[in-house]
C-alpha cells in the first residue's frame, strides 16, 4: 500500500485584504496539530510575507536560493510550530533575476521532493486574477477561496472560483474571513453565492477577532498566541474539514498525481 501523497491546495482570493496569508499560516499549523505532514509554500513571488506571519523574521535561505543552486531544499525549509515552511523572499529584483535564469529541471526536482515529503502542500497564492495568480491557481489540485463578507470581495472571489472551475481545480467551498466587519450576514452571502455559484458551501466563518491583531503585533500566529479565541477555534474547525475530506475528485496516492501537480507548479513558476 503506497503511503499517502500530497494534496496540493491553493489558498486564494480575488483581492487583497481578505486575511488570506494569515489564514494559510494558521490553517497549516492546525492541520499539523491533527497529525498531518504539512508544507506551506509562499507562492506570492513578488509580495512574499508568509514568513513574517509565521514569526520567521530571519530566513536567510529561501526558495530563490534553491532555484539558483546556492542551497538545498532542506536548507530552505524551516520547521516552525509543527509544520515546514518554504519562504520565497522579499526583493522584486530578486524575483526577476530568479525567473530569468532558473533551470526547469531544478524546479521539477524541488516540486517532486516537496510533494513526496508532505501529506498536504498549502500554496499561499497571490491575490487577484493577474497572470501569475492564475498560473499558481492552476498549479494546485484544490482551491480554497477566501473572502470577506462584502459584495466587492464576493464579486472578486466569484471570478476566482469561476476560473478555478475552468482550470479543473476542485473548489471544495468558500471560507468567509473577518466576519462581523461589514453588514452582510451569512444568509446574505449564501444568497449571493447561491445565485453565482450553485452548490458551493460555506466551509467556515472566521470572525473578526482582536486577538488576531494582537498576535500579529507579537509576531506569532494567532493559533499559537491564543488557541481558544474565536478565530483560532474557527480555523481549527476548518482544519478538521480539510483533513477529514474523503471524497476527493482525484487520487493523491497515485504517482500520476505527483507528476500532474509537478507539471502544474512547474508551469506556474516558469511559464
Amino acid at each position: 500500500m503506497p503511503r499517502p501523497r500530497a494534496r496540493s491546495i491553493s489558498i486564494c482570493s480575488g483581492k487583497g485584504g481578505t486575511g488570506k496569508t494569515v489564514l494559510t499560516a494558521n490553517l497549516g499549523i492546525a492541520l499539523g496539530s491533527l497529525g498531518k505532514r504539512v508544507v506551506i509554500m509562499d507562492a506570492d513571488l513578488a509580495m512574499a510575507n508568509l514568513s513574517i506571519v509565521m514569526g520567521m523574521h530571519r530566513c536567510e535561505v529561501t526558495l530563490f536560493d534553491v532555484l539558483k543552486g546556492k542551497a538545498t531544499l532542506d536548507q530552505a525549509l524551516y520547521k516552525n510550530y509543527g509544520v515546514e515552511v518554504l519562504p520565497t523572499g522579499f526583493r522584486f529584483e530578486e524575483v526577476q533575476e530568479m525567473l530569468g535564469g532558473v533551470r526547469r529541471e531544478k524546479v521539477e526536482e524541488i516540486i517532486s521532493e516537496l510533494l513526496n515529503r508532505a501529506e498536504i502542500l498549502l500554496l499561499d497564492a497571490a491575490a487577484g486574477i493577474q497572470e501569475t495568480s492564475l498560473l499558481l491557481l492552476a498549479a494546485a489540485r484544490e482551491a480554497l477561496p477566501v473572502s470577506t463578507p462584502s459584495y466587492a470581495s464576493l464579486v472578486d472571489v466569484y471570478k476566482t472560483i469561476r476560473i478555478a472551475n475552468l482550470l479543473r481545480v476542485w473548489t471544495r467551498g468558500l471560507v468567509l474571513n473577518r466576519m462581523g466587519t461589514t453588514d452582510l450576514t451569512r444568509e446574505e452571502v449564501q444568497a449571493f453565492m447561491g445565485r453565482a455559484v450553485k452548490g458551493l458551501p460555506i466551509l467556515a466563518e472566521i470572525p473578526e477577532d482582536p486577538r488576531v491583531r494582537e498576535a500579529e503585533r507579537e509576531g506569532v500566529p494567532v493559533l499559537v498566541y491564543d488557541p481558544s479565541c474565536p478565530a483560532s477555534e474557527a480555523i481549527q474547525g476548518l482544519a478538521r474539514i480539510v483533513a477529514g475530506e474523503e471524497h476527493l475528485p482525484y487520487i493523491p496516492v497515485e504517482e500520476r498525481e505527483i507528476r500532474e501537480t509537478s507539471r502544474r507548479l512547474l508551469a506556474a513558476l516558469l511559464g
